[in-house]
């Protein structure tokens, strides 16, 4: 449940983080429920503090327990009492995460634009327009290609192919709402499949507030002391 309910975006390679400077930091409570293919439910609540310069996701879970769960680089730390209880390795989470990529304003093309995918077909349906997105020819055996559906110029549904054009993963992004100027995702209902068998998980945010000027130690955690 831990390595799901980080609702990242993906980490895609090649990356480029040439994105504007407008906004720094946002917060927000979360609410994430997940279903598993047996039936089993889970619910998790808190709230999430990221800062773009600071690169660290923060979870400061209150239910079902309290702790604290960090993505800092390449690490994911599951904190409870000051101590780490677990710590997984993974591709680093920040830079396509839902939150950077809103306060970057590029969002809406799930910025793909700054990576090695390149657009293959652009169309319309109905009030959609879908991108393709292919990802370039040396990786074409390992990672398949993406679809992207933006809605009046915001991001509504993403969904992942493997290499053989099966698809693995669907993402959308409901709700927006609009803080200081800011387009943010009130809900994301994401969809994993894996041998005909899926997972739902939908994320809630309320309470979003966009460049806080005060709580700054809720935007870092001295995960340093841990390695």
């Amino acid at each position: 449940m831990f390595r799901i309910l980080i609702p990242i975006l993906i980490l895609l390679v090649s990356a480029n983080d040439a994105f504007s400077q407008k906004y720094s930091r946002v917060s927000a409570d979360f609410s994430v429920k997940i279903k598993s293919p047996s039936g089993g439910q889970s619910l998790s609540q808190g709230r999430v503090y990221y800062d773009r310069g600071l690169r660290q996701i923060i979870y400061n879970l209150t239910f079902p327990v309290p702790e604290t769960w960090v993505s800092a680089d390449t690490v994911l730390y599951r904190i409870r009492d000051g101590k780490v209880v677990s710590r997984t390795f993974s591709p680093s989470m920040a830079d396509f995460s839902v939150f950077h990529l809103a306060l970057s304003s590029h969002l809406q093309n799930f910025g793909l634009n700054f990576t090695n995918y390149e657009p293959k077909t652009i169309t319309r349906e109905g009030d959609q327009v879908i991108t393709t997105w292919l990802p370039p020819l040396h990786a074409s055996d390992k990672l398949g290609k993406i679809m992207v559906s933006a809605r009046n110029k915001q991001l509504y549904g993403v969904i992942f192919f493997d290499p053989k054009g099966i698809v693995i993963r669907k993402q959308f992004f409901e709700d927006y709402q609009v803080i200081s100027g800011l387009s943010f995702p009130g809900k994301i209902v994401e969809i994993n499949i894996f041998s005909g068998s899926e997972t739902y998980q939908v994320t809630t945010f309320k309470n979003i507030v966009i460049d806080e000027s005060e709580n700054d130690d809720k935007y870092y955690y001295p995960v340093g002391s841990f390695r």
